[in-house]
C-alpha cells in the first residue's frame, strides 16, 4: 500500500494513496462564518465548491504554514449520510492542507506497528507505524470531520464523477 506523508505541528502523518484525488498547490480560501477554526472554507474544485481543512489546526493549536512545499490534497471522504435511507454512503470531495507534501512511502517497508488508538477526541488518529527509521501517524480520513459539521457540509453534495 502506497502512504502519501506529510507533516503538521512538526510531525509527521499519512493516509492511505487511495483516498487521493488530486495534490495541488495551496490556493486562496473563501472563508466561511461560524465554522471551527480548522475548516478554512471553501475553494473552487473543478467547478464545484469543496470545503478545506487546515490539517496542521486540527491537530495542533497553529495553521500550517505557508510554504513551497505547503498543499492542498483533494480527497475522497466517504461521510455517513444519514443511515436510515437505505442508500450506499455517498462520497465527497474535501481539500486539505498539510505542510510538507511531498514524499510517499509503502507500508510494505513497515519495521513496527502501534495499535490503532480509539481516542473520543481524536477519532481520526489510527496506527503509527515506524517505516525506514521514520515514525509516521497514520490518519483516518473518514473521521477528520464530526459526523454533524460532515453531514451539514456535504448534505447536498452531488456524487462526484468518476476519474
Amino acid at each position: 500500500m502506497q502512504l502519501l506523508t506529510f507533516t503538521a505541528g512538526g510531525q509527521t502523518y499519512a493516509i492511505e494513496a487511495t483516498c487521493v484525488v488530486e495534490v495541488l498547490p495551496a490556493v486562496p480560501v473563501r472563508a466561511v462564518p461560524r465554522l471551527p477554526d480548522y475548516v478554512l472554507g471553501v475553494v473552487d474544485y473543478r467547478g464545484r465548491l469543496i470545503p478545506v481543512v487546515d490539517l496542521a489546526k486540527r491537530l495542533t493549536d497553529d495553521f500550517s504554514a505557508r510554504r513551497l512545499s505547503t498543499r492542498l490534497l483533494v480527497v475522497e471522504f466517504p461521510w455517513r449520510g444519514r443511515p436510515d435511507t437505505g442508500q450506499p454512503t455517498p462520497k465527497a470531495r474535501l481539500g486539505i492542507v498539510a505542510e510538507n507534501m511531498v514524499s510517499t512511502l509503502r507500508s510494505d517497508d513497515v519495521d513496527t506497528v502501534f495499535p490503532t488508538m480509539h481516542l473520543e477526541n481524536s477519532p481520526y488518529l489510527g496506527k503509527i507505524l515506524r517505516l525506514n527509521g521514520q515514525t509516521v501517524h497514520m490518519l483516518i480520513v473518514e473521521n477528520l470531520l464530526p459526523a454533524e459539521l460532515a453531514s451539514g457540509l456535504f448534505a447536498a453534495a452531488p456524487e462526484p464523477p468518476s476519474s
